[in-house]
């Protein structure tokens, strides 16, 4: 069992096209809301506009309750919620959702496959112990707690925790055996109740503790400094068995995208070219100063280059494409359906337009998130 207050220092705000989102906890603590990698989220956004349009999130599931004002939930061709303060509505991410009127709301998002839901809390004089739904198929259980106003004194396993307006308790545990938790004080709470499975290899990377550099290392280096080609995968066929992980790839892309071995090794022709201008008297002698180079450069210096940058052991980041976790699988099919150089063209003409500027005249991006 772990748990954690998060205080406004901790919250992640951001802009998006209806107004502000502060999102209060996520987990994996390490994943993003725009990378969809997370299994909850847990957030509060603002509608400051009449008529908003909510981002699509095929993937997960939804909860909304309204924190003030009034609003109007329109699922296109399925239903509508007419909602009031500490009112909620669940409902498919999938779905077309515009929100009408201008409200705060409290948002969980919750990976489809697992559970979630909102109730309100109100802390009272005497210590009331929480009741909890049981979903006992499920291997992990989080309460989440949120002040609205007040405060409320948290005991949890014989540890009280005091939490005050606007901050976020979140306790993780396992589902079979969760810890006792009650509420007093004079304060308003609304709590999560999230179920879910958590399978590290399925929702992140393979974690391959670092070691000393090996002459292992080099000799996949010769490897991997070779097969940076545009067409390596059609003419040396293992490489269509082999995915390099994303670290290991980032590493590579790091030192490529500077062309910094091609400008070494040009610049190494070149140099042959302006010693042997005035020295080689023969076609031998050229032949075999470029080809020593060549060899030189393939076998030596661009190795080199690479065992500066890639995560050691390297070999262990070369992963044959018929043994990887559902993470990595998810890793890769992205990449085989990611044209980089189209990405970026498109990148360059759908952010213009969308910068905004602050009181101070810094430059954001418009981040639609709820």
């Amino acid at each position: 069992m772990e748990y954690k207050i998060y205080k406004e220092t901790d919250f992640n705000k951001s802009n998006w096209t209806g107004g502000t989102t502060t999102q209060l906890a996520i987990f994996p603590q390490e994943s993003r809301y725009l990378e969809r990698n997370f299994i909850w989220r847990l957030s509060s956004a603002t509608c400051d506009l009449e008529e908003t349009t909510f981002s699509k999130l095929a993937d997960y599931d939804r909860v909304l309750m309204v924190l003030s004002g009034n609003a109007v939930l329109a699922h296109q061709d399925v239903r509508v919620a007419r909602l009031q303060p500490f009112e909620q509505d669940r409902f498919d991410g999938a779905y077309t959702t515009k929100s009408f009127g201008k409200i705060t709301d409290y948002n969980l998002m919750v990976k489809k496959g697992n559970e979630g839901f909102l109730d309100v809390i109100m802390a009272e004089e005497q210590s009331k112990p929480l009741d909890r739904d049981s979903y006992p198929s499920f291997e992990r259980y989080t309460t989440a707690l949120y002040c609205t106003e007040g405060f409320a004194a948290v005991t949890v396993c014989g540890e009280t925790l005091m939490l005050t307006a606007g901050q976020q308790l979140v306790i993780n545990d396992e589902n079979r055996n969760p810890a006792e938790v009650s509420v007093m004080g004079d304060g308003t709470l609304i709590r999560a109740q999230i179920f879910y499975d958590y399978h590290l290899e399925e929702m992140a990377a393979t974690v391959i503790p670092r070691e000393r550099v090996s002459f292992d290392d080099f000799k996949t280096c010769i490897y991997l400094s070779n097969v940076q080609f545009r067409g390596a995968k059609y003419i040396i066929k293992s490489l269509k068995n082999q995915w390099f992980d994303e670290e290991l790839s980032k590493a590579i892309r790091k030192l490529e995208q500077f062309y910094i071995p091609f400008i070494i090794t040009t610049l190494g022709f070149c140099a042959i070219l302006g010693i042997g201008y005035n020295r080689f008297d023969t076609v031998l002698q050229w032949v075999l100063a470029l080809v020593g180079w060549f060899l030189a450069d393939i076998l030596l210096v661009s190795p080199l280059l690479y065992l500066m940058v890639v995560p050691k052991p390297a070999r262990k980041h070369i992963k044959d494409v018929a043994n990887l976790t559902p993470y990595e699988k998810r890793v890769r099919e992205r990449e085989l359906s990611t044209n980089e150089r189209m990405d970026k063209l498109m990148k360059r003409y759908k952010t213009a337009g969308m910068q905004r500027y602050d009181k101070n005249g810094n430059a954001y991006m418009i981040e639609k998130d709820d």
